[in-house]
């Protein structure tokens, strides 16, 4: 499966979620990292340990300099049908913003969980940024 940006995420009542301030414009659904700017950027696993280190998954699209709201854990509700299946592990996607299946993390990636899939449209969000490149 390749990466994937859901059309959508919706929070559910166990939700813990951020506001703060877009440094790119973020689409929603999209993975982010707090930039050394203390803005919020857009992921990616392929880049730098720092763009890898995600933070949360955006609840609302913001041009950048715009507020943008994202959650940090708890369960989330996405749209689409390309969700990965029940207990797949979900991380930091190669595209911009974007998720994957842990499967698709190649050698020199840097690996950060984003949560779990518990089945149909849902994520169990539990960050969890390694800091370290895949082997």
């Amino acid at each position: 499966m390749a990466d994937y940006t859901p059309p959508g995420a919706l929070p559910s009542t166990d939700a813990v979620w951020r506001w703060g301030i877009a440094d790119v414009a973020i689409a929603h659904a999209q993975t982010v990292y707090v930039a050394a700017n203390g803005r919020v950027a857009l992921c990616e696993k392929d880049q730098t340990i720092i763009e890898a280190a995600c933070v949360g998954v955006s609840l609302n699209s913001a041009a950048a300099g715009q507020p943008i709201a994202y959650q940090i854990s708890g369960q989330l509700t996405h749209g689409g049908s390309t969700y990965p299946g029940s207990g797949e592990v979900v991380i930091v996607g190669a595209g911009p913003g974007a998720l994957a299946p842990e499967v698709d993390a190649t050698t020199g990636d840097f690996s950060t969980v984003v949560g779990v899939s518990c089945g149909g449209q849902c994520l169990q969000l539990q960050i969890v940024p390694s800091g370290v490149a895949h082997a």
